[in-house]
């Protein structure tokens, strides 16, 4: 089994966010349970597009028995010569060969059983449905018509509608395959029933259930990665709800994927690679990921992905472009010991766009941004187009978590930053900040991505948005000359004095890690005692009285 991981990771592996350890998953070998397949499906009621034939079976023209697979049906005379039996179900195997015998009535001496199954499901019974499985040619005891139906190779999984036809009619009656809904004759019988191909799933979990708690997709129209820590030969429990579409998906394309129900004992949906499937009940079901049909694989990592949803409506004006924060939910680290890199999408919509700047807000004190622009290549960075970089004019503290200060940049561009109509952008965001803070509960465009040494130098999907808004008014990057606000000596050794037109309420100072190392409620003399402070490089943010910022740099000899 696995161990457990913390509750604060953006993804299991390989980004790194808050609370994350390298702890490795480990692994016992339990008792390998039988390979467990498909049940059947529940029978569904067909549409009443199909047509219901009109023939008279009073004069002994009539079906009283079929028998194929589990079905072994005794009737008698329906109403206006049809009975709807498709309650009554057998499971088949697309390219089995199935006997079929129909006992028939001694109306006449030709009786002709015919039998058409609806393999397109398109609620009409073709010709190149037609199994004509035979006559009874006046035999008096001859009543027990036998043949054989072949199921095309093929045919996927589901539920199948089978009509079944005794006619009175010639000894020829092989040639007439379009007469499924009725008899230019009008003497005979038609019983409606249902043959089940099932989903022949694996059901089978030696690595067990992970991650341990049920995923519930926000269905926001975009994938989300339930594990990016999975193995093959194991499951992940998911909420689903009643007549949402879902599909499921591998990050390897060639793993088979199972869907149950969320005990393992039937299967629900199958299929290689990707599976779409829309549930009939809300609840949990179960995604298992084998190597392939045979249920079989081991220890390898790869992702279960599932979407659902519609994306939100695109963003149309500059001020769209914001992912708001949901109170400092977790976060993704800037370089580190993987050299993290981050980066979030602009899908530009109708509208050009000219960019000043934007506002992150980011764990711990930061001192530098810079910013790289690319092109989209299949939902991620692509090629890079051009570079900015930023200057910080302005921050606020929003709140306290993980042990830092989470704080909103006011960052200027040294170059707006022109953005065509109709495409899609991606902007890394590089900055000697701790982390930047991510969401689940907000997004936009795709999710956003991050690239470090456990991605093999491929950009990766995560499962949040990193919490930003854009700048879309120019900024003045001398803010602080304009507001009459000026600070000396720059470097300081024992005293740093600032001198402002509008009061200063409280002053913070940030050490190089992003830490809060000192609070100053009001200035004394206009002066902040730095005496004790080791050399360093150390951010001072001053805030004032009409509740706006100034940040800057100082260093401390």
């Amino acid at each position: 089994m696995k161990t457990k991981l913390p509750l604060l990771m953006l993804i299991a592996m390989p980004i790194l966010g808050f609370g994350q350890s390298n702890a490795k998953r480990a692994v016992h070998q339990p008792n390998v349970k039988k390979i467990a397949t498909a049940s059947t499906l529940a029978p569904a009621k067909f549409p009443l597009a199909y047509c219901t034939p009109a023939l008279d079976c009073t004069d002994g023209d009539l079906i009283t028995n079929v028998t194929i697979g589990t079905i072994n049906n005794t009737s008698t005379c329906g109403a206006n010569g049809y009975s709807d039996y498709t309650a009554i179900t057998t499971n088949v195997q697309a390219g089995q060969t199935y006997p079929i015998s129909v006992t028939v009535g001694t109306g006449w001496a030709y009786e002709n059983v015919s039998v058409w199954i609806d393999y397109n499901n398109n609620e009409t019974f073709e010709a190149s449905e037609f199994t004509y499985i035979g006559n009874r040619n006046g035999n008096p005891t001859g009543v027990v018509i036998n043949n054989n139906i072949t199921i095309p190779a093929g045919t996927p999984s589901g539920n199948y509608r089978m009509r079944v036809r005794v006619a009175a009619d010639a000894a020829n009656a092989a040639l007439d395959p379009t007469f499924a809904c009725d008899e230019t004759q009008g003497y005979g019988e038609s019983e409606d029933y249902t043959l089940v191909i099932p989903v022949v799933g694996c059901l089978n979990a030696t690595n067990g259930q992970w991650p341990s708690a049920t995923f519930t997709p926000n269905c926001n129209g975009s994938p989300a990665n339930i594990t990016t820590a999975a193995y093959l030969n194991e499951y992940s429990k998911v909420n689903v709800t009643s007549g949402v579409p879902y599909t499921f998906s591998t990050s390897n394309a060639s793993y088979f994927i199972t869907i149950s129900d969320e005990a393992g004992t039937t299967s629900l949906a199958a299929g290689v690679g990707s599976v779409t499937w829309t549930p009939t009940a809300s609840g949990v079901v179960r995604f298992y990921s084998h190597l392939d049909n045979t249920c079989g694989g081991g220890n390898t990592i790869h992702s279960r992905i599932i979407k659902c949803g519609t994306p939100p409506p695109p963003a149309v004006n500059c001020a769209d472009f914001k992912v708001p924060s949901n109170n400092r939910e977790n976060g993704g680290f800037f370089g580190g010991s993987t050299a993290q890199r981050l980066a979030i999408d602009l899908p530009v919509n109708s509208s050009a766009l000219t960019v000043y700047g934007i506002e992150p807000i980011v764990a711990g004190t930061a001192t530098s941004f810079s910013f790289k622009i690319y092109n989209d290549s299949g939902d991620l960075p692509g090629t890079e187009l051009a570079t900015r970089t930023g200057t910080i004019v302005g921050s606020t503290v929003t709140g306290n978590a993980f042990g830092y200060d989470f704080i909103k940049y006011t960052v200027a561009f040294d170059t707006p930053l022109n953005l065509a109509a109709n495409t899609k952008y991606w902007i890394e965001v590089v900055s000697d900040a701790v982390a930047w803070e991510s969401t689940t509960a907000n997004k936009l465009g795709s999710f956003d991505v991050f690239l470090n040494s456990n991605t093999a130098g491929a950009w990766t999907h995560g499962t949040s948005e990193y919490v930003f808004n854009l700048i879309c008014n120019s900024l003045g990057v001398n803010d602080l000359n304009k507001a009459g606000f000026s600070y000396h000596p720059n470097p300081v050794k024992d005293y740093l004095t600032i001198t402002s037109k509008k009061a200063v309420e409280s002053v913070y100072i940030y050490n190089g890690a992003g830490q809060k190392v000192h609070t100053s409620v009001k200035l004394v003399d206009g002066k902040i005692n730095m005496s004790k402070m080791a050399p360093g490089v150390y951010l001072v943010n001053a805030i004032l009285s009409d509740g706006t910022n100034q940040s800057f740099k100082v260093i401390k000899q």
